[in-house]
């Protein structure tokens, strides 16, 4: 198993350390605009273990600002249900979609990807998107593909292939392994090598 770097151990660390610091401000500012999460929470070990499960869903999907928590709570408190979202919901209020938005309508006018994140996202939904999805169905496509390579790039696991060159890299050894030639009779008759040899002679 792939031991973290330092950078992403460090990046870790902040995201733990935000998500634990402020789940107790967000949890009470939850249950305040949401008054059924007593119906979803009905004792003290249920409570604990959703504020421990929205720490984890915080520290995964990369919430580690103010801005994204204000973002999140914003969207709870324009909701006309009153009931108690999962992790997965609040933290999808917390992004930003205009993101994933200007990358989908930069790939429908065939613009350049803006990004890696960007380029990976098309990667894998623009067949799909431009042969048998529907208007809606494409944009969640491409948005949960887009959020997955976004988190996987926070957490610095996103890399770029590497390029081949645009040449080949032919060294003086290669032509000279190249330039030789094998003939049958340097190796015993009717073995294997002396009838591999005679076929190269045949293709000369």
């Amino acid at each position: 198993m792939q031991r973290p770097t330092a950078q992403q151990a460090q990046q870790v660390g902040q995201i733990s350390d935000f998500a634990v610091h402020n789940i107790n401000k967000i949890f009470k500012e939850l249950c305040s605009v949401l008054p059924a999460w007593r119906n979803h929470l009905r004792t003290p070990d249920e409570f604990k273990a959703t504020r421990a499960s929205f720490t984890k869903g915080m520290m995964e999907n990369g919430i580690i600002s103010s801005e994204q928590v204000k973002r999140g709570l914003a969207k709870a408190r324009s909701q006309e249900s009153d009931f108690f979202p999962s992790v997965g919901k609040f933290c999808s209020w917390c992004k930003d979609d205009s993101q994933w938005q200007a990358a989908f309508q930069r790939m429908l006018i065939h613009e350049s990807a803006h990004s890696l994140v960007e380029k990976k996202a098309r990667a894998e939904t623009a067949w799909q998107i431009r042969n048998s999805l529907n208007a809606a169905d494409a944009e969640k496509k491409f948005k949960l593909a887009f959020e997955k390579y976004q988190g996987l790039d926070q957490q610095g696991l996103l890399t770029e292939l590497v390029q081949l060159p645009p040449r080949s890299c032919v060294t003086e050894f290669d032509k000279q392994r190249n330039a030789t030639i094998v003939r049958p009779e340097q190796f015993h008759e009717n073995s294997v090598f002396a009838r591999v040899a005679s076929k190269g002679i045949s293709h000369e």
